[in-house]
């Protein structure tokens, strides 16, 4: 009988492109699939360049390997990148702990923790665990924000998710985001603005740029006390003169537009027009006054 392995602490990761199935049916079978192996061969490149083991590829999706978390930190930044040209994008997500090498692949824990990261992440994002951020250098380090804990099967205490940013833009925007509430009023006459309120709290969007989360962490410029709600559980952009609401949480997020039912997202992006109710993680019902936490919303 062949010795079993010993198990060693690496940082797996997870990467899968996103959008794949409507591709196919967007430009046939044959493009479809040249397009996703060149990504696939564009993914495998960035893992070998930082130094990692691609372990396995399976459909859209690669697993890999690596020695110390900002290697996975430079693969990951790098599938981005590849992507930048490509009318494709990539979601990623990885974990370090303890896993149990085994002919080329990898098993344990360790392995279902990174998947389950990797499918929080949005496309274009990467996502990360606390046990990640712990050894990461300064310099990465300083680009990530908390985003909730989530509890997983197999794991005692809640994990911490966070997301790494890995364009300056991007910085730029989280800083703004997640460290003040947005006040400011209209900067711009003539454009649409979206009004938001909850409470006593109100908070305006007029230029494109503008940005403001919606969470139970009081440093969100919109801020809930629903138990539903995730720290941070949403944020709003505007962008090209559109309100784009982004779902970042556990739970989802139902907006609700008078007169029509309430459309779930989840981990997604939704258009907000005209009026009506964001419901933070929880299902809006036709008394929306007994109802705390909603958050009314209004374009005009």
């Amino acid at each position: 009988m062949a010795a079993q392995s010993e198990a060693s602490e690496l940082a797996i990761l997870f990467a899968d492109i996103g959008g794949s199935t409507a591709l196919y049916q967007r430009v046939g079978d044959a493009t479809a699939h040249q397009m996703i192996m060149d990504g696939l061969n564009a993914m495998r490149k960035a893992v070998e360049d930082a130094g990692g083991e691609l372990l396995r590829t399976v459909g859209d999706a690669v697993l890999a390997s690596f020695d110390s978390c900002d290697s996975a930190c430079v693969a990951a930044k790098n599938m981005h990148e590849a992507f930048g040209n490509s009318s494709l994008e990539v979601r990623v997500g990885f974990h370090w702990g303890e896993a149990i090498p085994d002919q080329g692949d990898v098993y344990g824990n360790a392995v279902n923790i990174a998947a389950r990261v990797s499918g929080l992440a949005n496309t274009g994002e990467i996502m990360v665990t606390r046990e990640v951020i712990d050894r990461l250098s300064p310099g990465n380090r300083a680009n990530s924000q908390l985003l909730d804990k989530i509890s997983v099967k197999g794991v005692e205490e809640p994990l911490e998710i966070h997301r790494l940013q890995w364009q300056e833009a991007d910085v730029d925007q989280a800083t703004m985001m997640f460290t003040r509430p947005f006040t400011h009023e209209a900067s711009k006459v003539g454009q649409l603005t979206l009004t938001l309120s909850c409470c006593a709290q109100q908070t305006s969007l007029s230029a494109d740029g503008d940005s403001c989360s919606l969470g139970r962490g009081e440093d969100n410029g919109v801020v809930t006390s629903h138990g539903a709600a995730s720290r941070v559980h949403a944020t709003i952009d505007r962008k090209q003169g559109k309100f784009v609401l982004t779902d970042r949480s556990t739970n989802g997020t139902y907006v609700a537009k008078d007169g029509q039912p309430a459309v779930f997202v989840h981990r997604d992006s939704y258009n907000l027009d005209g009026s009506g109710v964001i419901a933070v993680g929880f299902m809006p019902d036709d008394k929306l006054e007994s109802q705390p936490g909603l958050v009314q919303f209004g374009v005009k």
